[in-house]
């Protein structure tokens, strides 16, 4: 698709005004937020409402508590309603028989530690499905829906309690024949435990890949059931589910707990059994209430509002999928989360994907259950340094920029020292024994990859490499300088940055590198990252907002943009967001919504697909382009509606994280910023920059200097609050959220009488069971 925006670039001039400081009066104002937002009320509008039957995995309603979890669904040519359910560490371990898992073990391939199917668990109405009716209920984690049979109806309610090792479904029939009332079934369908990219390629993988044997054991008591599936490599994994029913069998409530015990052997089943009867015991309404409780707190973290209902909605409902998605005592996520379906991509990939995946969890301020990315990186790290450090190191490399803004955004600078500094001294020291001088004196990196650019061929001074490589240099000399260590090599890092040859540019700006322009349409923006999100060139640069501007309309309109994927359009939002063009970043992400992505799927449940591969990074790094339209942090400046568009009079955010420790609400009306709250969560200097303020007032007694136009630096301890307001002006700050028309709110899920697209079939099994 061909993307045409008329680009107004004007760039800011910055006034500044060295030792200037400003008035700031007290205005006696509450330093709290107070809030005037209705909870239910508001994320009710933001609910996905199936009209019609969702018939297949990328249709589906999904619930999950970071482990566990299932996608909703029917299959109406069995005349069944599945609850695919998953577990994110239920993988194989075929090179690591002692382990839970293979990955990190030498030797080893995706086959090794691949995903593994668990299986569904099944309902089956007495009558003929007709049709059904579904709400995702975003603010208490569930999911109710109506099944309409030719004999009646079954109501439905599922959900993945958070602080529970089950996942429950409760369902009630008014099924009835000749004024009989006739029961529903549950049946446990048994996944497939082979990994599913050789099942698919078989012929490929045949000789390559012994399938785990496709032999569950079931076994059935009057108290509860169990399936037990057994692996190739040793150990196995389970699933136990029981069945409370009333006396008339019209109602039931079932409890279903999946146990991944790799590689003990024979304890899995004992420990899927236990955490159903501790839920039984427990009681469904303590459990519904801790499950509640947690959520409703989780949402309140990262308040935003804006006049867009279709894309707020969108960024409540990947709010709901992160945590959905990702647990503090849970596996790094990958591709898919604990929603598994068949794909050729059943793991973890390093290129982008896992990088993109994490970048919401920062300015959402949902660190807590984004920490399993750094012990990922910590677990792999001598693994990756040893035996991926070729042509391809800067994926490796990159995905530490993550680990580096984990710390960031905490203002944790004791941890960028301690934790992240040796790591990029190695992989710094990798880098310089690929670098060699030409007859200039110039530092040239050697061929190195760029990302899937023609596949995996290898270019000379990769703008990709060379990006990371000047934003490794320039934050270890960062993070040393503050703590006056490593003295020596920042001498000699400063030294490589000075020789180090500019980023290679052709007439159509930034290219793959020096041997190679962009003359094909490619997804990938990784030729773009010395702006986003390394920042090695300065969006405030008019030079640089120019070779920007160039290169990303240049990588979007070549052949017509047939290469590009859903990621293009995000990533193209953020890196128009980090230049300040909002109009340009919300038209992108409206192609995004739009579903004008190409050949890739952006589906009616926000889920994303690459032909039938799902792939849960792009919308997540969707929900990240929408935050920073009204907040972004850079070095220690924090900028306050930043890329909002020109029709976006009004809107408002709570408690979103910004570099360097500061929680930031703010709020705007009628095109102007009303207040600003900042709360420093370590003590670090903050620099902001209010659009529209010539001066500025604060509710506590401290000295502001204006250092630019609309641009303040302030002083916070550790733990202060402020509330900033225009200069003269007493506030008290109220959040508040922007109203929607009602034809505009639960634009997801699917519509009765909508077009729908033919579905996306599952992939053709090359492998069948005998």
């Amino acid at each position: 698709m061909k993307i045409k925006i008329v680009l107004v670039v004007c760039l800011l001039c910055f006034v500044t005004l060295n030792g200037q400081n400003v008035n700031s009066s007290v205005s006696r104002s509450n330093n709290k937020v107070k809030s005037k937002i209705d909870w239910p009320s508001f994320m009710s509008q933001h609910d996905l409402v199936w009209e019609d039957i969702p018939k297949q995995w990328a249709e589906g309603a999904f619930v999950g508590n970071g482990q566990l979890g299932m996608m909703l669904y029917a299959k109406l040519d069995e005349n069944r309603f599945n609850f695919h359910v998953g577990r994110q560490d239920v993988t194989d371990h075929r090179k690591a028989p002692n382990r839970k898992t293979s990955m990190g073990v030498k030797g080893t391939n995706l086959l090794d530690f691949s995903r593994l199917d668990i299986g569904k668990m099944v309902l089956h109405p007495a009558g003929k499905i007709k049709t059904a009716r579904l709400r995702q209920d975003l603010w208490n984690a569930e999911i109710r829906g109506t099944i309409i049979t030719d004999l009646g109806e079954i109501k439905f309610r599922a959900f993945t309690p958070y602080n529970d090792k089950v996942q429950v479904i409760e369902a009630s029939s008014t099924e009835r024949k000749n004024g009989v009332k006739i029961p529903f079934s549950w049946e446990w369908l048994p996944g497939d435990a082979s990994c599913s990219r050789a099942v698919i390629k078989y012929e490929r993988y045949k000789d390559e890949y012994k399938m785990n044997p496709y032999s569950p054991e079931i076994k059935v008591t009057d108290k509860h059931a169990v399936c037990v599936q057994k692996l190739e490599a040793g150990g196995d994994y389970a699933t136990a589910w029981s069945e409370v029913k009333s006396k008339d069998k019209q109602k039931s409530t079932i409890y279903i707990s999946t146990a991944n015990e790799v590689p003990a052997l024979d304890v899995s089943a004992g420990v899927a059994i236990h955490n159903v009867n501790e839920a039984k015991k427990i009681g469904l309404k303590k459990i519904e209430k801790s499950h509640r409780e947690w959520w409703h707190n989780y949402f309140k973290k990262s308040f935003l509002s804006f006049p867009d209902a279709r894309m707020e909605s969108f960024y409540w409902i990947q709010l709901y999928k992160m945590a959905a998605s990702s647990r503090a005592d849970g596996p790094a996520l990958d591709l898919m989360g604990p929603f598994f379906k068949n794909t050729s991509w059943p793991g973890l990939w390093w290129n982008l994907n896992v990088q993109l995946t994490y970048w919401s969890f920062n300015a959402s301020n949902h660190q807590d259950i984004a920490i399993n990315f750094i012990k990922l990186i910590d677990d792999h790290f001598e693994y990756q340094i040893k035996y991926k450090s070729g042509k391809n190191l800067g994926d490796f490399a990159w995905a530490t920029h993550n680990y580096w803004m984990y710390y960031k955004f905490q203002g944790d600078e004791a941890s960028i020292l301690k934790k992240w500094v040796p790591k990029a001294m190695k992989i710094a020291e990798i880098y310089e024994q690929k670098l060699e001088r030409n007859p200039k004196g110039q530092l040239e990196l050697k061929p190195m990859g760029s990302p899937e650019y023609m596949g995996f061929k290898s270019f000379k001074n990769t703008n990709y490499n060379l990006a990371i490589l000047r934003w490794l240099l320039n934050s270890l000399i960062d993070a040393s300088e503050k703590a006056n260590e490593n003295s020596i090599e920042v001498a000699h890092w400063k030294e490589l940055l000075v020789d180090l040859i500019p980023y290679p540019v052709d007439e159509n700006g930034l290219m793959i590198g020096s041997d190679q322009p962009v003359d094909i349409s490619h997804r990938h923006y990784s030729h773009l990252l010395a702006l986003y999100p390394l920042f090695q060139l300065d969006p405030n640069s008019a030079r640089d907002r120019d070779l920007v501007v160039k290169s990303v309309l240049h990588w979007h309109n070549i052949e017509e943009g047939k290469g590009l994927a859903g990621y293009s359009f995000t990533g193209a939002s953020s890196l128009y967001a980090a230049l300040g063009m909002g109009n340009e970043a919300v038209a992108v992400m409206q192609d995004f919504l739009d579903a004008n992505i190409g050949k890739a799927h952006f589906l009616t449940n926000t889920f994303y697909m690459e032909g039938t591969n799902p792939v849960v990074e792009t919308p997540l790094s969707g929900a990240a382009a929408i935050m920073e339209y009204s907040l972004q942090s850079l070095g220690e400046e924090i900028r306050i509606f930043p890329a909002l568009p020109k029709d976006w009079k009004e809107a408002s955010f709570r408690d979103l994280l910004a570099k360097g420790g500061f929680e930031v609400s703010a709020s705007m009306k009628e095109e102007k910023v009303e207040w600003v709250v900042i709360k420093s969560l370590s003590g670090q200097p903050c620099v902001v920059h209010i659009p529209g303020w010539n001066g500025i007032s604060s509710d506590i007694k401290t000295t502001i200097e204006k250092v630019a136009k609309s641009k303040f630096k302030i002083l916070l301890k550790k733990g202060e609050t402020i509330v900033l307001s225009p200069e003269g002006k007493k506030v008290e700050p109220v959040l508040k959220a922007v109203l929607h028309s009602k034809s505009k709110i639960n634009y997801f899920g699917i519509k009765k009488g909508a077009s729908r697209k033919p579905l996306l079939e599952e992939p053709i099994l090359e492998y069948k069971k005998q």
